[in-house]
């Protein structure tokens, strides 16, 4: 979320706050927002908060409130000075509204800094977790991996899983023989000298950046690597997703 979309979003979660019972905590995408992590859509203004209040309490009945219940059995954390689930927990909650990518992209981005969350307490939670979203909880849990460096990273490993596809490694420097670097790339596939890179909208509107990422790739092919550039329509549209997959099932399997 840009800096001052985020600013906005957090005096409005604090404005609403104090019309708010004490008893009541921010949860599941708001909690997610507030947490730093990533989310599937921008937040826009006429968008509901999520509130959590225990199940012996009467729902929050009110506009702009998206209320749900079972307080007692989360933990809570605190948020520039809001009272939220934790993240970890709101992980969890997430499963009730998200697709299994999105739900990857968030349990990668908590067990990274500054989160740090050990991958086994994710997938300890997964299993505790029962009711709706539980089978997608724990179909994400055993995909997420430390190490991926961003939310379309996180889909696109999905995607190669889905695929069939060998697992990559994520974001490990390359040297060539002579112990000089070359890149850091997204994912490495390293006995087929093959690398992936999402490029993101950064490198097509930057020149500078357009015009490191156009040297850092023929460093890479001088050096023997297949370079493959994915972008968000590679992972989202279906002719250009179709496209991906061949070319990956051709150089990897």
């Amino acid at each position: 979320m840009p800096a001052n979309h985020d600013r906005g979003f957090r005096a409005h979660v604090r404005a609403f706050a104090l019309a708010l019972p004490d008893d009541v905590a921010f949860s599941h995408v708001t909690a997610a927002r507030l947490h730093g992590l990533p989310t599937p859509r921008a937040w826009n203004h006429g968008e509901p908060l999520e509130v959590m209040r225990l199940s012996d309490r009467p729902r929050i009945e009110r506009d702009g409130v998206q209320s749900h219940r079972g307080l007692e059995r989360r933990w809570l954390a605190e948020v520039d000075g809001l009272t939220v689930t934790a993240s970890i927990e709101t992980w969890a909650d997430l499963s009730t509204s998200l697709r299994v990518d999105d739900l990857v992209a968030v349990g990668d981005a908590l067990v990274q800094p500054p989160h740090g969350i050990p991958l086994k307490d994710l997938r300890r939670t997964a299993s505790d977790r029962v009711g709706r979203g539980a089978v997608a909880l724990r179909e994400a849990a055993a995909l997420v991996r430390v190490g991926s460096a961003s939310a379309w990273e996180s889909k696109a490993r999905v995607r190669f899983a889905q695929w069939g596809l060998p697992e990559p490694e994520l974001n490990v420097d390359l040297h060539d023989d002579w112990g000089r670097w070359l890149a850091r790339p997204d994912f490495v596939w390293r006995d087929r000298r093959v690398v992936g890179e999402y490029d993101g909208d950064q490198h097509r509107t930057d020149r500078r950046s357009w015009q490191y990422e156009r040297e850092r790739r023929a460093g890479l092919e001088d050096d023997g690597w297949t370079y493959v550039e994915m972008t968000s329509l590679s992972l989202t549209a279906a002719r250009e997703s179709q496209t991906l997959r061949a070319r990956l099932t051709r150089l990897l399997l």
